[in-house]
């Protein structure tokens, strides 16, 4: 390290010495005086935010440096402890990593909690399974080393949650070309010993669940709210010649799923966060789609905390079960889906809807669109939900995303 290196360094922590020695006094001076807790709280605020600024991964991280400090517990928890973000009712938008990289991200968050919203989904991982940061342990590094896209991403959660922001980390497990390409032993094989789709992985391989779990380790411990599971299914399609590792003689494909998800709740539990999945809309209609992708809605409501039901009206044809113009009405469909979807949960866990904020086969796609999606996703009794825009444009969204569910009339027992 050069001299002038040196020096710098030796400056940076000169400040934060400062700063928290100045905070420490000031704290002290103020705890002596009831009167005056309001204007100790937003003295507290500009100081947090002065020491954060420094630089917060270097400061959070320097953990010999806080056991040498004679900071008070109630001044160290609140520089740092990580709090949670709570909402009663999740209304977001989807992100994606290359946006939440952009100098224009905050930008569209401040929109976002301007027109109501309070939640982000946002994807971990680039380039078809890559993911988005440098992550920490040595074998998942040895697979997956990262990108450095988000190089910053614990930095960023935390200054989400001081915008009251509810970060939920998007993890995509099985279609995942990115592994499939270093590992090709992970992926499906045929029966004839030939590998299936380069893009999957098999949802049965213990390797490749164990390695799926270390993700959201890592996810988790970066400070998400919540980990949501994308393509947590088997493929769709007849594939009648497929060779899974699992015995398909003794099991079913969603008892291969639910108990994968068992394993990742033990997961999010430990970090006491939520975990969540993604499933086809079309699951809640046709047992035969459930029985081939293995998301059958009643047991995996049972092993985990949120359910995200794709129910995009252009995801299906005119006359599905009877809706005659799913692109023209696309309340009808949302508020019949996720009142069966509300009902197959059977409370067990909470649904929120996965809104669609693209113009695909809807016709004079706008605002009302949007708008009608989210009143029949309250109408069918779900409280929450999040828009899809793949290439993040929410012009047509933000007038929905103030619509809060109507409130529940308290039901007094009569005597």
């Amino acid at each position: 390290m050069s001299l002038s290196e040196k020096a710098k360094k030796c400056c940076r922590w000169s400040l934060m010495v400062i700063t928290i020695a100045f905070l420490a006094i000031g704290w002290a001076i103020f705890s002596t005086t009831e009167e005056l807790t309001e204007q100790k709280s937003a003295w507290m605020e500009n100081v947090i935010q002065d020491v954060q600024s420094v630089n917060t991964d270097e400061l959070y991280s320097k953990s010999a440096f806080l056991h040498s400090s004679q900071l008070s517990k109630e001044i160290q928890e609140i520089l740092f402890v990580e709090e949670k973000v709570e909402h009663d009712s999740i209304r977001g938008i989807y992100i994606t990593a290359e946006t939440a990289a952009s100098d224009h991200f905050m930008d569209i968050i401040d929109a976002l909690i301007k027109s109501g919203g309070n939640s982000v989904v946002m994807d971990i991982e680039v380039s078809g399974g890559k993911l988005a940061f440098i992550p920490e342990d040595a074998y998942l590094t040895s697979i997956n080393p990262g990108s450095t896209k988000l190089d910053k991403l614990k930095t960023l959660i935390k200054e989400l949650h001081r915008k009251d922001i509810y970060v939920i980390a998007r993890q995509v497990i099985f279609n995942d070309p990115y592994t499939a390409g270093k590992k090709p032993e992970w992926r499906i094989k045929y029966k004839d010993g030939r590998l299936f789709d380069s893009r999957w992985l098999d949802p049965s391989h213990p390797e490749v669940q164990a390695y799926n779990l270390l993700i959201t380790r890592e996810a988790a411990k970066l400070g998400f709210d919540e980990i949501q599971y994308d393509y947590i299914r088997f493929p769709d399609g007849y594939h009648y010649y497929e060779d899974y590792y699992y015995d398909e003689t003794t099991k079913e494909r969603w008892e291969v799923i639910n108990d994968f998800l068992k394993d990742a709740k033990k997961v999010t539990d430990e970090y006491e966060i939520k975990l969540g999945v993604d499933v086809f809309g079309a699951t809640i209609w046709g047992g035969i789609d459930w029985t081939l992708v293995g998301q059958y809605i009643p047991e995996i409501a049972k092993s985990v905390d949120v359910i995200y039901p794709m129910t995009y009206p252009s995801h299906v044809s005119p006359g599905y079960y009877g809706f005659h113009n799913p692109y023209g009405d696309p309340y009808s469909f949302v508020q019949g889906s996720i009142e069966k979807f509300v009902e197959a949960a059977a409370g067990n866990a909470e649904i929120r809807t996965w809104v669609q904020g693209f113009p695909l086969k809807a016709p004079n796609f706008g605002s009302w669109y949007v708008e009608e999606q989210v009143r029949g996703t309250y109408d069918g009794g779900a409280n929450g939900f999040v828009i899809w825009s793949p290439g993040n444009i929410y012009r047509s969204s933000w007038s929905s995303l103030g619509m809060e569910p109507p409130e529940v009339e308290e039901v007094v027992p009569q005597e």
